[in-house]
């Protein structure tokens, strides 16, 4: 076929295109749609907190980027157990106010209406009595001699230990969203490497199907290739649920099923945590919402002691009615006035038996302080030692993908002049694929390592140490 041949050929597409773009150049609003499609999705707007599920079937807006503190924020605000922690807490307070209410006195106000029918067998007739009544009265406990001071106690220390608890399931809360978060971006970057690897194995299968055709290699290197390079593919399918698994574990550890098109914005990595082992420590013991709440059950132990052996003391109370009565109108001025002071002598030994409970109690309450003293020096230590160890192994992995760089980079100029077989190529990537992710998994271990040392010390809910971006 002659030159003119081929560009007659081409003319008519020539044309085709030529009047595509004119009708384009000309329709105006027509062609914006079509370019912005052929862009992409403009620049993506960043949204703390765009939770809702929009409505209608032609809804269209950017996707929501999170930042850490946004999800940390979004799990604080959203996640049922917070609202369940506060809802305790509000419940705790009431019970108190309910204690509370012992000091103030009892009013009530009566009415009474009645009528009574009577016979008399003697003089064989009957009478009928019509009573109205209506009162007021009054009832204060003048003294109790320690029960209601120590119940009031123990319904607010109670209620402290409550507060506490819903602080240590926000930490819980916001660990699990922060975990959670990291998991997203790891699982992502391990989907790259994948998407990387594939490509570069289906390189490898090309260019070795070119030396078979050409007789330079053998079939077996075809055959090899190709298996290395499904098992790739398979990988890579692993990677993408992981990451649709990531995603979705994500939105449920915020406490919100939407938007499922997010971004995650991620600038900052984990940097040294200031402070030694023993000031971690201390600070975790002033700090752990977990420790302050087994402390505060403690007081309301001891108050539930205080209380029990309250039982043995008497009780002094005070009662008051005033009103009007009378069988027939007009009703009639009354009032009575008490003061009783009672005794306990004996109640079948019930105080006793709630004393040695009360005592019991304290005991107990006592040793889960000092057991959770232990776990907290516990959870110190393990998570210092595992910022230490993740830090210690990403220099190892980066110098470990370092090498394994360079090991493909030679292994494929070894096999592309004949030198090398298709053996050392396939375990050079391999080596190279799997330091490219133990790399990120020590990154993000790390990230978590930082975590985890937060909430051990307690500052759950804070933020992380500035840091370089981790390369």
């Amino acid at each position: 076929m002659t030159r003119l041949q081929r560009a007659g050929g081409r003319i008519p597409q020539v044309i085709g295109a030529t009047a595509a773009l004119l009708a384009a150049m000309f329709s105006g609003a027509g062609a914006a749609p079509a370019l912005e499609s052929a862009a992409g999705p403009g620049p993506a707007a960043v949204a703390g907190d765009n939770t809702t599920m929009p409505t209608g079937d032609n809804v269209v807006r950017p996707p929501t980027v999170w930042t850490l503190d946004d999800v940390v924020r979004i799990a604080l605000s959203r996640h049922p157990l917070v609202n369940k922690a506060d809802a305790d807490t509000q419940a705790a307070e009431a019970r108190r106010g309910q204690a509370e209410s012992a000091y103030y006195p009892t009013i009530g106000l009566t009415a009474e209406y009645a009528r009574t029918r009577s016979f008399s067998a003697q003089s064989n007739a009957s009478s009928t009595v019509d009573n109205k009544s209506v009162a007021g009265n009054l009832t204060q406990v003048i003294a109790d001699f320690g029960r209601r001071s120590a119940s009031v106690d123990r319904a607010g220390a109670l209620r402290d230990s409550f507060r506490e608890t819903g602080r240590s399931v926000r930490h819980d809360v916001a660990f699990a969203a922060k975990v959670a978060y990291f998991d997203v971006l790891r699982t992502g970057r391990i989907l790259t490497v994948q998407k990387d690897t594939v490509a570069q194995r289906e390189s490898l299968v090309r260019q070795s199907r070119a030396f078979y055709d050409a007789g330079i290699r053998a079939r077996i290197d075809v055959a090899r290739s190709e298996a290395n390079l499904y098992g790739a593919r398979a990988d890579l399918v692993s990677a993408e649920s992981a990451v649709k698994v990531a995603r979705v574990t994500l939105l449920q550890r915020m406490g919100i099923d939407w938007p499922s098109d997010f971004e995650l914005s991620y600038s900052e990595t984990a940097g040294e945590i200031p402070g030694s082992l023993s000031g971690w420590i201390l600070e975790a013991e002033g700090n752990r919402p977990e420790l302050k709440a087994l402390l505060a059950q403690e007081r309301a132990a001891e108050n539930a002691l205080s209380a029990a052996r309250a039982g043995h003391n008497p009780v002094l109370t005070g009662a008051g009615s005033y009103g009007y009565a009378a069988d027939d109108p007009p009703l009639r001025e009354n009032y009575n006035v008490s003061v009783l002071l009672s005794f306990p002598v004996f109640s079948g030994f019930l105080v006793h038996q709630q004393v040695v409970e009360a005592e019991a109690l304290l005991a107990s309450s006592r040793a889960s302080v000092t057991e959770e003293r232990r776990l907290i020096r516990l959870d110190v230590e393990q998570a210092a030692l595992g910022l230490e160890e993740t830090s210690q192994r990403i220099e190892a992995r980066r110098k470990e993908k370092d090498a394994s760089d360079e090991n493909l980079r030679l292994a494929t100029a070894r096999y592309q002049v004949g030198a090398g077989d298709i053996i050392e190529m396939i375990d050079a990537q391999v080596q190279a694929a799997q330091s490219d992710t133990t790399l990120i998994e020590a990154l993000y271990d790390r990230e978590v390592a930082a975590a985890r040392l937060l909430r051990a010390i307690g500052r759950g809910t804070a933020g992380r140490e500035p840091a370089g971006r981790p390369e």
